[in-house]
């Protein structure tokens, strides 16, 4: 039976999707290439989730768990705050500890108080830190490790991932044409209206010109924050785009929050937010001098704007 065998060739890192230009803008080549992540072999880096949702933390759990050090990723631990949560909830996630025993962290000393309690979590000096909300439920292969890449240049204090369904860089990626025409599929007759939103879109032509889905390039985008069916649509988009192996065309490269300014968008009743900070990088030694009333009161708001106002620094993705 030897004579059958046959050896498979080693992966020497993991698989990760690079943008390749062509002829044609709106196609890409959307290479496979091996990442080593070797120049991160010196970095202690952790990712820490807002927990309290387990239904969402089952999905998010699988590309966590992809990320560890230990499974070829670069993610020394996770941490999870937690935030609310049941019985049922602590359980699950004690399930997940026992699993990982040396990578999961359940942080039991927290003490409740305000929001400025989870953020006093990344204590270690020199550390990087990826927080992740507990509804992210697809993290693209070596995603982290650009972050890190990206946040050792020393360029942003902060740096953003290239999210999907973003407040601001939902615009960017529909003003970029990563966002196709895709249309809600016919309502078969019988079916209720929440039952078509589980058929996929679709596509209708490489740019999006129906007008009602026109993303505002703002914060406070009524089709961002007040449609599901402009949420269904970005969410659609990344879907098709890997399902035609065209994913790539959504990283846009360098984007600089704060190139115009800082508190440039108003919700009109005196709160503004240049970016939301669902999923960004961080150290321990960015919040040397923050206002720690200000997180406790309003953490997006301290961390997305009135601490890179403070420091004269810019947050970027």
């Amino acid at each position: 039976m030897l004579g059958r065998l046959a050896l498979l060739p080693l992966v020497a890192g993991v698989l990760v999707t690079r943008r390749v230009a062509t002829e044609d803008p709106l196609r890409p080549a959307c290479i496979t290439v091996e990442d080593p992540f070797d120049d991160l072999r010196d970095a202690k880096i952790y990712a820490l989730v807002y927990y309290g949702r387990r239904s969402y933390v089952d999905i998010l759990n699988a590309y966590l768990e992809r990320n560890l050090r230990s499974n070829g990723g670069v993610l020394d631990g996770v941490i999870f705050a937690m935030v609310k949560y049941t019985i049922e909830d602590m359980n699950y996630l004690i399930m997940l500890q026992r699993r990982n025993p040396k990578s999961y962290i359940i942080p039991w000393h927290m003490e409740g108080g305000a929001w400025d309690v989870i953020w006093r979590l990344a204590d270690e000096p020199g550390a990087y830190y990826i927080k992740i909300d507990d509804d992210v439920v697809y993290i693209a292969d070596g995603a982290i490790a650009e972050m890190i890449r990206e946040k050792r240049r020393g360029r942003f204090l902060f740096v953003s991932a290239n999210v999907v369904n973003h407040g601001i860089l939902s615009a960017v990626h529909q003003e970029m044409s990563a966002i196709p025409h895709l249309a809600k599929p016919p309502l078969p007759e019988g079916r209720t209206m929440q039952e078509q939103k589980l058929g996929p879109w679709q596509f209708k032509g490489d740019l999006m010109t129906d007008p009602r889905f026109r993303i505002e390039h703002t914060f406070y985008s009524d089709c961002v924050w007040r449609r599901w069916d402009c949420a269904a649509l970005v969410h659609e988009a990344l879907l098709w785009r890997l399902e035609q192996n065209s994913s790539c065309l959504f990283d846009f490269g360098i984007f600089d929050f704060h190139a115009h300014g800082y508190e440039t968008m108003s919700d009109g009743l005196g709160r503004s937010i240049d970016w939301n900070d669902n999923f960004f990088a961080f150290q321990h030694e960015d919040f040397n001098d923050i206002d720690w009333v200000g997180v406790a009161t309003d953490d997006e708001r301290q961390m997305s704007t009135l601490h890179p106002k403070q420091r004269g620094e810019h947050a970027g993705r």
